[in-house]
């Protein structure tokens, strides 16, 4: 077992985000969102709650001896040179479908425990899942749980949406966008400080250990897969972020490639490529034995794994994002 331990190069890092919490700013004053003072954002109009990540340097990736670790983790010290806002939780329906679904759709007489996978509507639509798709009048739906089914051009559309709507409102810090991480930043905010294979300490090869902090899994047999609400009574990460691990994969901005050699500032990854890297892992379709998280989770779940999906992937049921509000990056921040 190996134990997570404090980055000495964040200590300023975190002093910075303490000094930022002085006078307990409130999560909707936008001026002090604006200068980067505010702990907490929440988006107007559809309440997504964000968390200031601060500046400061890391080692991305995995020493050689990590379980199941992957030949592309080679470890490489990062500078994140600018603070910014990450969601506290994945893009959950209820933040998503108020911008994406079309004007008009009536989500709620849509009364079946699918999706409209059509409209652009989630998988898990209604709970519970019992693998046969029936009109369930009684059962709500699953606007806590996070969007998934959702391709990678979506999610930008998602975040432009956003952009153009907070920049018309002069609600965004100079220079920022919303958009997905970048493969660095959200490795950097899913350590909060930590080297180890998680976020966490703990015995990583108990199941018990793992599902504190990530949903694993949480039905059985492909048809009656589902998502779980977030945060439901999993635990955050030491900056505040739930489910960095598990519950669905999570785009990020970056092209899948090799990681540059040397200290590099505000990677962005390769300029082309054929699939985009998706982090954190998704909920398995069985409960895993302890014998099989080697195989089955650790090389998916853990701070440093990498994954990956063509762009267009539509109907990956364990595929979703999260948002930052960054520093634009450049042919990057908004949709290509």
């Amino acid at each position: 077992m190996q134990k997570s331990a404090l980055i000495l190069c964040v200590t300023l890092a975190a002093c910075a985000c303490r000094v930022a919490t002085a006078g307990n700013p409130d999560a909707n004053d936008p001026d002090a969102m604006k200068r980067l003072t505010a702990r907490d954002w929440t988006v107007p109009g559809i309440n997504l709650n964000m968390r200031l990540i601060p500046a400061g340097s890391f080692t991305m990736g995995s020493p050689a001896g990590e379980i199941a670790r992957d030949n592309d983790e080679q470890q490489h010290k990062v500078k994140i040179s600018k603070p910014f806002y990450m969601a506290i939780y994945e893009t959950r329906q209820r933040e998503y479908y108020p911008l994406m679904v079309r004007p008009g759709f009536d989500l709620e007489a849509w009364r079946y425990q699918r999706g409209p996978l059509h409209e652009g509507a989630a998988w898990t639509y209604r709970s519970p899942m019992n693998g046969r798709n029936i009109a369930t009048p009684n059962i709500p739906r699953t606007d806590l749980n996070p969007m998934e089914c959702v391709t990678w051009d979506k999610a930008m559309v998602f975040c432009k949406k956003i952009t153009d709507k907070e920049r018309a409102a002069d609600r965004l810090p100079k220079g920022y966008v919303y958009r997905l991480p970048t493969e660095a930043e959200w490795e950097y905010a899913c350590r909060a400080g930590t080297r180890g294979p998680y976020s966490f300490e703990g015995d990583y090869n108990s199941l018990r250990t793992l599902t504190a902090y990530a949903c694993v899994f949480k039905s059985k047999g492909y048809k009656a897969l589902a998502t779980s609400p977030t945060p439901d009574s999993r635990k955050p990460n030491a900056w505040g972020l739930y489910d960095m691990h598990g519950n669905v994969f999570e785009w990020c901005l970056d092209w899948r490639g090799p990681y540059a050699d040397g200290t590099t500032q505000d990677p962005a990854g390769p300029t082309h490529g054929t699939e985009r890297v998706a982090r954190g892992g998704g909920v398995l379709t069985f409960e895993p034995s302890a014998d099989s998280l080697a195989k089955l989770v650790h090389p998916h779940f853990r701070s440093a794994a990498r994954y990956s999906f063509p762009p267009r992937t539509a109907y990956q049921i364990n595929l979703g994002f999260r948002i930052v509000l960054a520093p634009e990056v450049e042919g990057k921040g908004l949709v290509p």
